[in-house]
């Protein structure tokens, strides 16, 4: 050990020259010893500089390292992130331990243990560089400090995928944004994905982090963030997430990652006002003037960012708008189900904020659109759907039938169960747009609208006509009637399959049924497929010869030779 020690000290001592100077450590970077090296490094993140008094390039080294530590003394009680030193010279068995061979040497530590060895150049910009990197990378924030102190965490700085576990998921992901794949290894689509991601990730350098969780050793996080099936794509930012529902391609990716990271509020004027109603199931409109806090105006701009692509959220100042909604300033208002909404609490509660806008965000009638259409028509229950052509020009006022219906409705229940003890949700179609559906699954035409039916897509049947044999129309007395005598029972439901389709889903069905039991009972199945072989071959090649009949055929034929 003893000899060791000097052979390690004199390679130090040579890649340095000698000079009379003393480098000295600071408040900043206090310099540790043998006896409180370990206790000093135990928490957070240590960066720590061994280095010789003797030493020339130690010397160069030290007016930059104290410039640096003391620029960001702070950190170590917002974001645990600490600076220290050694004297190699005083410390040499200290310096032997930690593999200290050359002076200087700068070396990171995280919770007591080796994390990273510093190799760039020396200079003040590239230290600063590289130790903000890290307490971003090791940040661990004490309890007592509120996240408004931490101040600026640097994002993504090195452009890759990091892989996050329960302790380092809790302590980073405060600190937005963070784009998270949430995946399995066995995943075929999480493969697929992973040379993608990593493009990603390169591509959202220094905007967003990017990082993925093994949900098959972290299970804990990804039950808690409700990850629906391999690969979940989620943007993490204020404390929510939200989730990637798009093509996983690297331009649909970095495009939606990075609309949701900004603030997306439009402009609206009193003119757009009708434009808007229409396009939208449920518009969010913020009325604020030349008066309004700052705080409140960012307050609404990060609504837009946690719900982004989720609701349409409008803003303006504009006085004759104010005055058409009869709203002061500054209001948040909600226009849906033909009503208006106003939010009654404070703007600057961010959580009363975010309830309102999340409990307003459902309409009572969803309009179908490619992004829902599938989901929507395939729940369990029943579907009020009514079926529009716009370029009808009594949809409009239909449309506006089939809201107060459905208001009607849902406020006459009274505590009863829905359709059928079933859920029952109104949705509108534009025909137009799945014509062929329509015509193939209803017999209508788009000159036939705008009418409404009942379906049940699992079951796939519908109700064609109401107790009068006629198609129902968007009239509320009509489809409140309509919807009565479904209930009933006194209607005729009919298939929504043409007897094509009918004896291919059957086909299809017996073919589940059969693998199934195949999976359940293999011997029995090969058993059953061999006896189906064998008598296929008697049907079509002959009667099978049975081993005797063989051999007598064999015997003949040798007599004859």
């Amino acid at each position: 050990m003893y000899f060791r020690s000097i052979i390690s000290a004199v390679v130090a001592i040579a890649a340095c020259s000698s000079s009379l100077q003393g480098v000295e450590a600071s408040a900043a970077s206090p310099s540790l010893t043998v006896k409180d090296f370990a206790s000093n490094i135990a928490n957070g993140a240590t960066f720590v500089k061994f280095y010789s008094p003797q030493c020339a390039h130690s010397q160069k080294l030290a007016p930059m390292w104290e410039q640096v530590a003391a620029e960001h003394k702070d950190w170590k009680r917002t974001k645990g992130f600490k600076f220290a030193e050694v004297d190699c010279i005083a410390q040499g068995g200290l310096c032997e331990d930690n593999d200290v061979v050359s002076y200087p040497t700068m070396r990171l530590y995280y919770k007591g243990m080796p994390a990273a060895k510093y190799s760039k150049k020396r200079s003040v910009e590239t230290i600063s560089e590289y130790v903000a990197t890290m307490a971003a990378e090791y940040i661990n924030v004490p309890k007592d400090v509120k996240i408004e102190e931490v101040g600026e965490v640097k994002v993504n700085a090195l452009g890759k995928v990091v892989d996050l576990d329960i302790e380092s998921f809790e302590r980073r992901t405060q600190f937005g944004p963070w784009l998270i794949e949430y995946y399995a290894p066995w995943c075929g689509h999480c493969k697929n994905l992973a040379p993608i991601y990593d493009e990603v990730a390169v591509a959202l350098k220094d905007k967003v982090n990017v990082a993925k969780v093994d949900c098959t050793k972290n299970e804990e996080i990804c039950r808690k963030e409700h990850v629906p099936g391999f690969p979940t794509i989620k943007l993490h930012q204020y404390g929510h997430s939200i989730e990637f529902r798009e093509q996983r391609s690297l331009e649909s990716i970095t495009e939606w990652c990075l609309g949701a990271i900004v603030p997306s509020v439009q402009p609206i004027s009193l003119v757009d006002l009708p434009k808007v109603k229409s396009a939208n199931d449920v518009a969010f409109i913020f009325i604020h003037d030349a008066n309004t806090s700052p705080e409140i105006t960012s307050q609404i701009e990060k609504q837009s960012q946690i719900f982004y692509k989720q609701i349409a959220l409008h803003e303006s100042s504009e006085p004759e708008l104010a005055r058409e909604l009869s709203a002061s300033s500054p209001s948040l208002i909600a226009l849906k189900n033909n009503r208006q909404y106003t939010y009654s609490g404070s703007l600057t509660d961010t959580k009363a904020v975010q309830a309102w806008i999340r409990h307003g965000m459902k309409p009572l009638v969803t309009t179908l659109g490619n992004h829902n259409v599938g989901s929507v028509l395939s729940r369990p229950g029943w579907v009020v759907l009514g079926l529009f052509d716009p370029a009808n020009t009594a949809s409009v006022a239909a449309r506006h039938e089939l809201i107060e219906t459905a208001y009607k409705y849902y406020t006459s229940l009274e505590g009863r169960t829905h359709l059928d003890d079933r859920p029952l949700e109104f949705v509108i179609m534009d025909a137009s747009n799945w014509e062929s559906y329509v015509r193939g699954a209803f017999n209508l035409e788009l000159t036939d609208l705008p009418v409404v039916v009942v379906i049940n897509s699992r079951e796939e049947i519908y109700y064609p006509f109401g107790l009068d044999g006629r198609l129902v129309p968007v009239d509320q007395e009509a489809l409140l009637t309509y919807i009565a005598d479904i209930e009933r029972g006194v209607l005729v439901s009919k298939s929504m399959l043409s007897p094509i389709q009918k004896g291919f889903r059957l086909v299809q069905r017996r073919a589940q049924t059969m693998t199934r039991y195949a999976k359940q009972y293999p011997t029995v199945a090969m058993l059953l497929g061999t006896a189906f072989a064998l008598s296929i071959m008697r049907h079509f090649g002959g009667k099978v010869p049975e081993k005797g009949e063989e051999e007598e055929e064999k015997d003949k034929k040798d007599k004859k030779e």
